[in-house]
């Protein structure tokens, strides 16, 4: 393994909790293996392409790793009509690779985010340099392309880790909100662990009062890292 000094960013406003300021430690992988990043993503930290990064906020913890505990996960109501909503979508795992197909999608999601929920609206070049960031990686990652009918309706990048599966980013077909497409690329990562024997899927950071963040929290049972580095039970689901 071989990785950059740390860096570390200076306090801003906090993308999550405008009303927080935000730190970021990061450490560029110039030379990792998927099992060498399993060992720092138990230890608190995400990585996107070769950059790892780990909040180190002064006066906020409200970002908690989370990681959904496969072999006991029972999927609640709305899940289960998620999961069966979607049963004529066919996945494609692969290795990463863009594509036309997926850069429009790409695009048509992060378009209709801008209009309904007010993101910065995406050019060309920052869209193709988010996505090109996530083909640089150490070791390799996956990509699951969702395709109905020959058509991709959903994109997830994936990183196999030793002990499951890490969702790094995902987008779906703007017009096919009403198939819940978010979870169900959730789902499928989870059952796909599950029928592999690995014990969770990592979900990223957990951030209770942020809309774009709190949905995590939807899948029982999950475990939360604790800030003296344990992992503990998140919820019990309602009755």
């Amino acid at each position: 393994m071989k990785l950059s000094k740390s860096l570390f960013s200076e306090p801003e406003q906090c993308g999550y909790l405008p009303e927080q300021e935000w730190r970021f430690e990061y450490k560029k992988a110039i030379d990792m293996t998927a099992e060498e990043y399993t060992a720092f993503i138990h230890d608190g930290w995400r990585k996107f392409g070769r950059m790892l990064f780990r909040p180190i906020c002064d006066s906020c913890t409200a970002c908690q790793p989370i990681r959904v505990n496969c072999a006991d996960f029972v999927p609640d109501r709305s899940q289960k009509r998620t999961w069966k909503a979607n049963g004529d979508l066919e996945i494609q795992i692969g290795p990463s690779g863009m594509d036309k197909s997926v850069y429009d999608l790409y695009m048509n999601h992060h378009e209709a985010r801008a209009r309904d929920v007010g993101w910065r609206a995406p050019t060309v070049f920052g869209s193709l340099s988010h996505l090109s960031s996530m083909e640089d990686n150490p070791f390799p990652i996956q990509v699951w392309k969702h395709v109905l009918n020959e058509k991709l309706v959903g994109v997830c990048f994936v990183e196999p880790l030793l002990d499951g599966y890490s969702a790094i980013y995902s987008f779906y077909d703007p017009q096919e909100r009403k198939r819940s497409l978010g979870t169900w690329m959730i789902l499928a990562l989870i059952e796909k662990a599950k029928r592999e024997g690995l014990p969770f899927v990592y979900l990223g950071y957990y951030v209770e009062n942020c809309r774009s963040m709190s949905y995590k929290g939807m899948y029982f049972p999950s475990e939360i890292r604790n800030n003296d580095g344990t992992w503990s039970e998140f919820r019990v689901q309602a009755k």
